[in-house]
């Protein structure tokens, strides 16, 4: 059947021109609902914002779209159809031109009746803008709005309006053109010019860095202008050798604004260099997302995307172009040169992921102040700005005044972006243990050094500093379980930045988190973070290959823990989860311990304990130590069911329901047919797999239609088949019970 013939552009642009002067035009618009329920979720209460990759796109044009329906009242028409250049011979001609006073904003509309037209709606708004420009300079991005009416959105039409709001920072509304009798009608569109890649974090290799040093000048190297007006030399006016000098501050706005300015998205971070490995006392590193590494990582781990002539280029390169570290980051730091320069010699160095950096400094440099740029900017500068996040997330930013650049709010934040968010969905598993039992060990173990004199302590100030960054992001995560939580009645003991009170401190949340979150219910999670905790130490020389600096009987004591551990969990495998889903985890794990079992089973194919203990004894200590961190507890996981609780009912708060349709439709395109809903013990709501029973439920037959709930809130997973309505109903149950 044929689509109806709409009429010409000059009947739609009149009947356009008659809402507008008429003051109707915003009340002729349908689905603005869909806008404001993105926008107003964005300010919630109780909404932690998060760098969600694949929700940039739709979220851009959502705001676009809120800011110019806030526009579109009260407008004064300035032109239809006639030529707004200045300069003679040349015709610019937007379809209608709009000025609202009460806002100083112009507004171009731009109708397209015919897909054959639309391949140039782009290249004529630019045009138009420019034209303004022309007329009224240093016009903002925020002072002209476009609206794009069209009547087939084609795919090249959305993906241009898409990344106009994405990327470019345009403020456009998509209007799609319904032609029904004897008039029209205007429905809001949103424009995602975005492939969904499944990514909920940023991969170590998409994050290559550089160190920029800062080598101080001699005395007699700065003239005396720039030794009067000393910016660089603490030592010259007394000030505290621990602050940054203002100059470098300078320094990182400038770089971070060119950041801004080019488009790229990144970070970097001040670090003092306490023990002098390098030649600078102040060095710059600056890390920039790797577009290159991000297509690999998500086209190996993402959801499948099709073959093009593109795609099939950049995977013949891979190998040479992703991981490296862009030029533009070397061009953003040079923007700095002209003010650096003059008490310092800057030098670039260290080129390699930040996550293996980060590792390295941890006894060199202490962090001491961050900045953004880029959608990492933007992230950052909404996330200390919102009312959850000072309230309830990080109570101490407001309490403190702090923002994105001191190191207690930043390095959380990148850590999470990069590492992913301590116990995922607030659920707790062995390896979650694992890890913040060494967080916790590490921190203790740098607070008992740091105690007998000033001198030691200032040697390992930066072991300290990055440890308690490190444990502060675990016990951001566990303060939310621990509010949520109807289990946990024991108070969450706080960390302290008091040198005297650090390690007590640090003793106390290990034992609640033994005691209280983990609880004696859980002996293999227990067991997971007494290793982390006792042995961190030897754990980390143990990946550095530096396990040579403890005497042999202790990798032993850390080896027996290991062996009962992996005793449990091998009588446990058969009839696992692990083993019934044949997980890549479990698999692996398998094909470890597989060669070793064969001697240990009995007539009925059973693991005879006596004789494990024998075969555990015969596995070297060092090779029990270096893959516990990896195989051995990834396939605990598979084997020992998570920690869960029983958490309060959700915080109402605003659900982007068709996005999360968006997400199971693309799961199911997977080939995924039980992808499900879901409400995690942290009270978010995403989408994602049935792990564990998922492959025995029957599939869904549409997913625009239905879809399986997986409620995690309780102390047992529940999975159900529903409608999208009765999922919305579920929600709506749970968020009244809240209240």
């Amino acid at each position: 059947m044929s689509k109806p013939k709409l009429p010409p552009e000059s009947e739609v642009v009149t009947w356009l021109q008659r809402l507008i002067e008429n003051d109707q035009l915003l009340e002729n618009i349908q689905g603005q609902e869909i806008i404001t329920s993105i926008t107003d979720a964005i300010g919630q209460d109780f909404f932690i914002p998060s760098f969600g990759i694949d929700y940039i796109s739709r979220r851009a044009s959502a705001e676009a779209a809120g800011h110019v329906l806030g526009r579109l009242g009260l407008l004064e028409i300035i032109s239809i159809n006639t030529s707004i250049s200045l300069t003679k011979g040349e015709v610019l001609r937007p379809d209608i031109l709009c000025f609202s006073p009460e806002s100083k904003t112009l507004v171009v509309f731009e109708v397209k009746r015919a897909s054959e037209t639309e391949r140039q709606t782009v290249t004529e708004l630019a045009g138009y803008e420019q034209e303004l420009r022309n007329l009224l300079p240093f016009l903002g991005n925020f002072d002209i709005c476009f609206v794009v009416v069209a009547a087939d959105w084609s795919t090249l039409l959305t993906h241009a309006v898409g990344s106009m709001n994405a990327w470019s920072g345009k403020q456009c509304l998509a209007l799609k053109l319904v032609s029904i009798e004897s008039s029209f009608a205007l429905q809001a569109h949103l424009p995602e010019a975005w492939h969904l890649t499944g990514s909920v974090k940023l991969p170590p290799e998409a994050l290559p860095s550089i160190d920029l040093y800062l080598v101080e000048k001699s005395a007699d190297a700065i003239d005396d202008e720039g030794d009067e007006n000393d910016g660089g030399q603490a030592e010259g006016n007394g000030a505290d050798e621990r602050l940054p000098p203002r100059l470098v501050m300078t320094a990182m706005d400038i770089i971070a604004r060119a950041g801004d300015r080019a488009g790229s998205h990144g970070f970097m971070m001040l670090w003092r260099d306490v023990n002098g490995y390098g030649r600078g006392r102040w060095c710059i590193t600056l890390c920039a997302i790797d577009p290159y590494s991000m297509y690999a990582w998500c086209k190996e781990h993402g959801l499948s995307q099709r073959d093009s002539d593109a795609s099939l280029f950049l995977d013949s390169r891979k190998a040479d172009i992703a991981g490296q570290t862009p030029a533009t980051i070397y061009d953003l730091a040079k923007a700095a040169y002209p003010i650096l320069q003059e008490q310092f010699e800057p030098e670039f160095s260290g080129d390699f992921c930040w996550q293996m950096k980060a590792r390295q400094y941890r006894l060199r440099g202490v962090p001491t102040r961050f900045e953004f740029w880029g959608s990492l900017g933007q992230h950052a500068r909404e996330f200390v700005c919102n009312p959850a996040v000072r309230n309830w997330y990080m109570p101490y930013m407001s309490q403190n005044q702090l923002d994105w650049t001191d190191p207690v709010v930043a390095m959380p934040l990148i850590e999470n972006l990069s590492a992913g968010v301590p116990f995922p969905g607030g659920t707790i598993k062995c390896s979650d243990a694992f890890l913040v039992g060494r967080a916790l060990g590490d921190l203790a173990l740098a607070a008992f050094n740091a105690a007998p004199d000033k001198e030691h302590a200032a040697r390992i100030e930066p072991m300290v500093e990055w440890a308690q960054l490190e444990a502060l992001r675990y016990a951001i995560e566990m303060k939310q379980m621990y509010d949520v939580t109807e289990e946990i009645v024991t108070p969450i003991p706080m960390l302290s930045n008091d040198p005297s009170r650090k390690l007590q401190a640090t003793e106390d949340l290990a034992k609640w988190v033994r005691t209280d979150l983990i609880s004696d219910r859980h002996p293999f999670h227990q067991a997971c973070f007494d290793l982390g905790l006792r042995e961190a130490m030897l754990f980390r020389l143990s990946e550095e290959g530096s396990i040579d600096r403890f005497p042999p009987d202790r990798p032993h004591q850390a080896a027996l823990l290991i062996r009962r551990i992996l005793k449990g969990a091998i009588l446990r495998m058969k009839g696992s989860q692990g083993q019934l889903l044949q997980s890549a985890e479990y698999r692996d794990f398998e094909e470890y311990v597989a060669p070793h079992l064969s001697s240990c089973l009995d007539e009925q194919g059973d693991v005879d304990g006596v004789r494990l203990d024998a075969v555990l004894d015969e596995i070297p200590d060092l090779e029990l130590l270096r893959a516990f961190p990896g195989t051995f507890v990834k396939g605990i996981d598979s084997i020992v069911p998570v920690v869960l609780h029983t958490v309060s009912p959700a915080f109402p708060v605003t659900v982007d329901w068709e996005w999360l349709k968006s997400g199971v439709r693309a799961l199911f395109e997977e080939g995924d047919h039980r992808p499900a809903v879901i409400f995690n013990q942290d009270g978010t709501v995403g989408t994602g797999r049935i792990m564990g029973i998922g492959k025995f439920l029957s599939p869904i037959m549409d997913p625009d239609v239905e879809v399986y709930l997986l409620d995690e809130t309780s102390a047992r997973n529940i999975a159900m088949k529903m409608t999208w309505e009765e999922v919305k109903d579920f929600y709506a149950k749970r968020s009244e019970a809240f209240g």
